[in-house]
C-alpha cells in the first residue's frame, strides 16, 4: 500500500488488487458486496449522482453518511462524507485503474479543514479507516467470501 499525506488537508492511499476491474468496481457499487466486505452495516444505498449510502454503527447513536458527486465511466466515484457526530464534510474521490497485475485502487481526501479544530481529528479516522477499508476489500475481492456468509446485520 502507498499512502501519500499532506496532513490535515489531504490523504492519498492506494493498493494493488489481484482481481479483475469488474469484480472490484461491483464490490465497490453493489449493495450486497459493500455489506459484505465493509465491516459496517451499509444501509440507504442508491446509486448514481445524488444518491449514496449510510454507515450505521452498532450499539452508538452515530452516522456516517457518503453522498455521490462523480460517478463516471471512467471508473472513479467521487462523494462527500458528512457525519452525524461532528460538523464538516470529507471530500473522496476513488479511483480504480487497471493494471497488469490486477487493479490499482486508490483513494483520496481533502477538504479536512472544514472541521476546524478538529480537523486532525477527523484525518486520523480517515487515515486508519480508509487503511482498513482497503484492506478489507482487497481480501473480498481476491478470496470472494460467498456473500451470504459474509453478510453484516442492517440495523
Amino acid at each position: 500500500m502507498t499512502t501519500k499525506i499532506l496532513a490535515p488537508h489531504y490523504l492519498r492511499m492506494e493498493r494493488e488488487v489481484r482481481a479483475d476491474l469488474p469484480s472490484v468496481w461491483r464490490a465497490l457499487t453493489d449493495l450486497h458486496e459493500l455489506r459484505a466486505w465493509w465491516a459496517v452495516p451499509v444501509v440507504n444505498h442508491k446509486l448514481d449522482v445524488g444518491g449514496g449510502f449510510e454507515l450505521r454503527y452498532v450499539g452508538r447513536d452515530r452516522k456516517d453518511k457518503f453522498t455521490y458527486t462523480t460517478w463516471d465511466q471512467n471508473w472513479r466515484i467521487g462523494g462527500r462524507w458528512e457525519y452525524s457526530w461532528l460538523s464538516g464534510a470529507v471530500e473522496e474521490m476513488l479511483i480504480v485503474v487497471k493494471t497488469d497485475e490486477g487493479v490499482r485502487v486508490s483513494i483520496e481526501h481533502s477538504n479536512f479543514e472544514s472541521f476546524g479544530p478538529d480537523a486532525g481529528r477527523i484525518f486520523g479516522y480517515h487515515k486508519s479507516e480508509t487503511r482498513a477499508r482497503l484492506e478489507r476489500l482487497q481480501a473480498w475481492v481476491e478470496e470472494r467470501i460467498p456473500a451470504n456468509l459474509a453478510q453484516m446485520p442492517v440495523v
